[in-house]
């Protein structure tokens, strides 16, 4: 658990559920347990935003795309209404994705979802960015091309707040760098 920021029941109780749905999962590119990622996505989050519901929303935010047993509903009564409707913003739509294709659908996402889910959301591309070096060139290529694509049109089309420009500075100056 992160030293630095400490940890609300709420969060404590996403944090254990979030590390139990994901265990024996890794990550494809890497092979480093799954939950290192989410772990990452949480410290990101509270960098920029202290409350427990973001906290606990940040540790899920995977949970019901990635995991069978794991719906809305489930979410919903285990850690509340307001964690799993930003749960479940962030939570991709597989048949509209494949007609719209990855970065039209998740740009037309990020500009219409919540200001809180789209804090996480930055939060995850952010992490997922940082993680660059451990995947394949072809990899890194694409997820660079769709990464760019994405921040260039989401700037333009929607208002950023503090939290949120704070985020996707960070992206933009790894996206310079690579």
């Amino acid at each position: 658990m992160p030293k630095k920021y400490p940890l609300s029941e709420l969060e404590l109780k996403a944090w254990e559920f979030a590390k139990e749905a994901h265990k024996g999962v890794n990550r494809k590119f890497s092979g480093v347990p799954y939950f290192e990622h989410v772990r990452k996505v949480f410290i990101l989050v509270k960098k920029v935003d202290k409350r427990e519901i973001m906290g606990a929303a940040s540790l899920l935010h995977d949970t019901v795309e990635d995991v069978e047993w794991i719906t809305y509903d489930v979410i919903k009564k285990e850690f509340g209404k307001e964690v799993a409707d930003i749960v479940k913003e962030l939570t991709s739509k597989d048949n509209v994705l494949q007609l719209m294709g990855k970065q039209n659908y998740l740009l037309n996402k990020m500009i219409h979802m919540s200001n809180d889910a789209l804090i996480i959301k930055l939060c995850d591309r952010l992490q997922n960015l940082s993680d660059h070096f451990s995947s394949s060139d072809k990899f890194r290529r694409k997820y660079y091309l769709e990464t760019k694509y994405i921040m260039d049109s989401l700037i333009v089309n929607r208002n950023l707040n503090r939290p949120q420009l704070t985020v996707y500075n960070q992206i933009v100056a790894i996206l310079e760098m690579m």
